[in-house]
């Protein structure tokens, strides 16, 4: 069972602004054709209605292999602003049409994706919103993942069936960016402290920095992906298979 990891996708409204970006899933598609595709948020680079037409129409043809989550730019007018309308517009056209399985927009709860292979087993991956409902300025692109979906997110992996498989968790916001205030995710100390030696992979983009650490927080494999709207990005592959999980390019 093999994935490929992508964040920051930026879609723009105008389809110019987009060629990096629909070159680099057009070389997927071509070279990766049964992998699934993890993106970990900002497909879009405001928000607004085109950008997700775009983005849709872009992502629709890796319907039924494909996951996501929300960032800060999608949920943000300018990035920062959390606006309930754009929220509700990536439920609408790239959750729904997608196939997620659930929605970021509302009771904020995990979405949970169970994928099941005759020879690796099952492998669960697990969606969060990182998104920070700013109310200040100063708040800036900063995350959250917030008391209620810490709980949800211990519910599952509590759950008799999530020890019996392989866990990948993502979401946007980068875990380990303690000492920059306008990017932080406020409550990252909580979230390490219920996924400690309990997930199997961790992802997460937002900083634009490709990077992959082994143990890092307990956690066998974290990644970090680049922005796949900008040059030279890497594309990493990740292959979970009986002998346990290895990416490419190696950390």
């Amino acid at each position: 069972m093999k994935f490929i990891h992508l964040s920051d996708l930026h879609f723009h409204g105008d389809p110019n602004d987009n060629v990096q970006v629909t070159n680099m899933l057009a070389y997927i598609r071509a070279n990766y054709p049964e992998h699934y595709l993890i993106i970990t948020g900002d497909i879009t680079d405001d928000g607004n209605q085109k950008q997700f037409k775009n983005a849709q129409d872009a992502l629709m043809p890796f319907c039924g292999r494909i996951f996501i989550c929300p960032g800060n730019h999608d949920f943000g007018a300018r990035g920062w602003w959390y606006s309930k309308k754009r929220a509700e517009n990536f439920d609408r056209m790239l959750s729904e049409p997608l196939q997620q399985g659930g929605y970021f927009f509302g009771d904020n709860q995990p979405v949970v994706n169970i994928l099941k292979d005759k020879t690796v087993g099952s492998v669960m991956l697990i969606a969060l919103d990182s998104n920070l409902e700013t109310v200040h300025p100063f708040d800036f692109a900063c995350g959250e993942i917030g008391e209620d979906q810490l709980a949800g997110l211990t519910s599952v992996l509590n759950s008799p069936e999530a020890q019996k498989m392989k866990k990948i968790l993502f979401f946007h916001h980068h875990p380990f960016m303690h000492s920059d205030p306008f990017m932080r995710l406020k409550d990252a100390d909580d979230l390490m402290r219920v996924i400690y030696s309990r997930v199997d992979v961790l992802m997460f983009g937002h900083k634009h920095e490709s990077g992959c650490w082994k143990n890092a927080g307990g956690i066998p494999h974290v990644i970090a992906s680049g922005s796949a709207a900008e040059p030279n990005f890497v594309i990493r592959e990740i292959d979970v298979s009986e002998s346990g999980i290895s990416v490419i390019p190696q950390c």
